[in-house]
């Protein structure tokens, strides 16, 4: 297929809000406003315990709001069904048409859209249909080719038959930030203890407990999207950032080490066949030493929702 990426300038701002929205600035923003127009706005300009705040009621949606996001999406959904695109039943970000035969799909992530159909030309009319909904005054910013800078990954079709999804910057990045008593490199992400939990090992300090939990959530935004080697050893430190202890701080330690030792990883997706589906499904056992917390058992009896480590 041939890929495009799309970036809607002020997307928000193009979009007319559907319901009374009030919103309070203060400060040097009201001021700034009443500046723009005197004449206009000064008269609203009000002092509330020694400080400027000016009460505005909106015409478009702002970044920020609860109800921006669902708006520009009502609003590019409805055009593209418009146009032809069905839904997707699964995820309400992504939309088919059938165009020459052939799929065209396009998804999207707020203002961020990436277009696909085996013909360019295809390609270009979705554009071409995005700059006159969205470019009236500034142009829509498109990105065409085999690489692709998308939410933080790096797209590349460039092998035929395959797709290489990088975040060797954002990886890199993690890597510097760490303390330094996380230099170094591993081999693997994690060791052959990496669910045995000592519950008398020491507690971390609130400061390194912090770390910890910052390093585990970032680590988690980098395993599901381009570094699913390091899934296993990141689904088990999820579990220990209530209260993480110094084991856990040396197990986090490993990954970032391995990490450090393999910097050009990446995901590679590609299809044998689309004839025969398989799949595998991953189990953990016995992962806590006092065997509490287990969903499963010889006999399992009850009504109760059970919650995932990841998503």
């Amino acid at each position: 297929r041939d890929v495009a990426t799309c970036d809607v300038p002020g997307a928000f701002m193009q979009v007319d809000v559907d319901e009374i929205v009030h919103v309070r600035l203060e400060g040097v923003m009201a001021e700034m406003l009443a500046k723009v127009d005197p004449k206009l706005y000064k008269k609203y300009l009000v002092d509330e315990k020694g400080k400027k705040v000016m009460y505005v009621q909106l015409q478009k949606a702002l970044y920020g709001t609860l109800s921006a996001a669902m708006l520009f999406w009502k609003d590019l959904s409805g055009r593209l069904k418009q146009e032809g695109f069905v839904q997707n039943p699964y995820d309400r970000c992504v939309v088919n048409k059938i165009v020459d035969g052939k799929q065209c799909t396009v998804l999207w992530h707020v203002d961020d859209l990436k277009i696909s159909h085996v013909s360019s030309g295809v390609v270009s009319d979705v554009i071409a249909k995005l700059n006159s909904w969205y470019g009236e005054i500034t142009p829509v910013t498109v990105t065409r080719g085999d690489i692709h800078e998308y939410l933080g990954m790096t797209i590349d079709y460039s092998t035929p038959g395959k797709v290489h999804i990088r975040m060797d910057d954002y990886t890199e990045a993690l890597v510097v930030e760490m303390p330094d008593d996380m230099d170094g490199t591993a081999s693997t992400p994690a060791a052959h203890h990496l669910f045995v939990v000592n519950p008398e090992a020491e507690k971390l300090s609130e400061e390194s407990a912090e770390l910890f939990h910052r390093g585990t959530a970032k680590l988690l935004f980098l395993c599901k999207r381009a570094r699913p080697d390091i899934q296993t050893a990141v689904a088990f430190l999820c579990t220990r950032v209530s209260s993480p202890d110094v084991d856990d701080y040396k197990k986090l330690r490993r990954v970032v080490q391995y990490l450090r030792g393999t910097p050009k990883f990446c995901l590679t997706l590609e299809a044998d066949s689309l004839q025969v589906i398989k799949w595998w499904v991953d189990a953990s056992f016995a992962v806590h030493a006092d065997m509490r917390s287990h969903t499963g058992g010889a006999i399992y009896s009850s009504s109760t929702r059970q919650k995932l480590n990841t998503k």
